[in-house]
């Protein structure tokens, strides 16, 4: 059997099917221009893959490709392949305990590599699977069984989801059996079907990161190219705000900017987000305080609670007492206040002594009205007092009228 390709053909001698067999690229005289290997593809963009007869230490085969002329161009160490397609394609290799991916150039140049490392209980090489066509070398793919479906590194995508992706302006993340993975515009996989969460609606991302989970850890890859910017290090995390990233390691919150520089070590149990006062407050071991973007401490943590900056003003609590200092840890308004709320407009809600007052930010109160427990407990009483009054109306009626209520009793049967 042959293929005919402009000037070559691809000449295939089957001696056992799907056993033994050999295959040469010749010329139109017949001549041999390759020495027999196991299978040669399909020629695309002057380039063919091709399986030599000697194959890995355990037994797979090795890829490469070669041109018309039969010169080996890319040299054949791959555990699969495929047909070049605008200039790229993509290869399977072993990387330590897995198969790793990777995109490749006509030249061999790697274009991109998929930091399969992070990714530890995915697409280990004890759990692949080797596979192929029936007298088709080139054909030998990787795959993982799963429940009932195999994955693959190498994703395919259907036409219609290749003309979507090819009209993305940057990336797009797609669910496979329940796994995430991320694609860029040019249809290379940048994540593979690994991921557990994608963050599509950036409620936890910004700032040029785009928030990704894999088990239970968070990381964070690029929203236009997809590449894994961050690794998964984090068991939480929050909204960047003013560049900076709040991540939750080992039980305690530090900070990471965009491009994943730790900047604030984790030390805190707790931490808001930083406001246009370059604050956040922040607390160790029950006391709180502030500290700015390089994290210096700018409030000692001395607090029994803090909040954030908000029209340079933060409420904070002293023995069970609210009141609220400025940037500079100057007393504002003192701590009198049995309930407070921080200053997110300019005025605020407090309660003193029973009393609801509308606060303004320089101390002066407005009153609103009774504070809630308050009438929550005139409430309470007035129910009592109404339920006395009824069990001593019932008392009184029956000692001066005692047969009213038999009366009564009889009229019901």
């Amino acid at each position: 059997m042959s293929r005919f390709y402009s000037d070559v053909y691809v000449v295939k001698k089957i001696t056992v099917s799907c056993r033994s067999y050999e295959t040469f690229l010749t010329d139109k005289s017949g001549r041999k221009l390759t020495p027999a290997y196991r299978d040669i593809g399909d020629f695309e963009e002057g380039l063919a893959e091709f399986v030599p007869m000697k194959r890995s230490p355990q037994g797979h085969g090795l890829h490469g490709f070669i041109d018309k002329q039969g010169k080996v161009i890319i040299e054949p160490k791959y555990i699969s392949t495929d047909q070049f397609r605008k200039g790229k394609t993509w290869v399977i290799y072993p990387s330590g305990t897995h198969y790793g991916l990777s995109y490749i150039d006509r030249a061999g140049k790697e274009l991109y590599k998929i930091p399969i490392q992070y990714y530890p209980r995915d697409y280990l090489i004890r759990d692949s699977k080797i596979d192929f066509v029936c007298n088709h070398d080139t054909k030998e793919d990787v795959l993982w069984w799963r429940n009932g479906e195999f994955f693959i590194l190498n994703f395919n995508f259907t036409p219609f989801v290749e003309q979507q992706l090819l009209q993305s302006k940057s990336i797009s993340s797609f669910k496979y059996q329940g796994k995430f993975g991320i694609i860029d515009k040019d249809l290379a996989l940048k994540v593979p079907v690994a991921l557990d969460d994608v963050d599509a609606d950036f409620t936890y991302s910004g700032q040029g990161m785009e928030r990704v989970r894999y088990g239970d850890k968070y990381g964070y890859v690029s929203p236009i190219t997809g590449e894994l910017l961050v690794p998964f290090n984090y068991t939480d995390t929050r909204k960047p705000t003013n560049g900076l990233f709040w991540v939750k390691k080992n039980g305690k919150w530090g900070c990471i900017d965009k491009t994943g520089t730790l900047r604030i070590p984790h030390q805190y149990d707790e931490a808001t987000g930083f406001t246009a006062e370059n604050r956040s407050a922040v607390a160790i071991n029950g006391k709180f305080g502030h500290i700015d973007k390089s994290g210096n401490v700018r409030t000692p943590l001395t607090y029994d609670f803090a909040s954030y900056y908000k029209h340079g003003l933060s409420m904070v609590r002293i023995d069970d007492k609210y009141g609220y200092i400025d940037t500079t840890g100057r007393f504002i308004i003192q701590t009198i206040y049995d309930e407070a709320l921080p200053f997110d407009h300019a005025t605020t809600i407090v309660e003193r002594s029973w009393l609801r007052f509308e606060l303004s930010r320089d101390g002066r109160e407005h009153f609103i009205g009774f504070s809630f427990k308050l009438n929550a407990l005139l409430i309470i009483a007035g129910m009592l007092v109404f339920i006395w009054l009824s069990s001593l109306f019932y008392q009184v009626k029956s000692r001066f009228w005692p047969g009213s209520d038999k009366a009564h009793r009889s009229q019901g049967h």
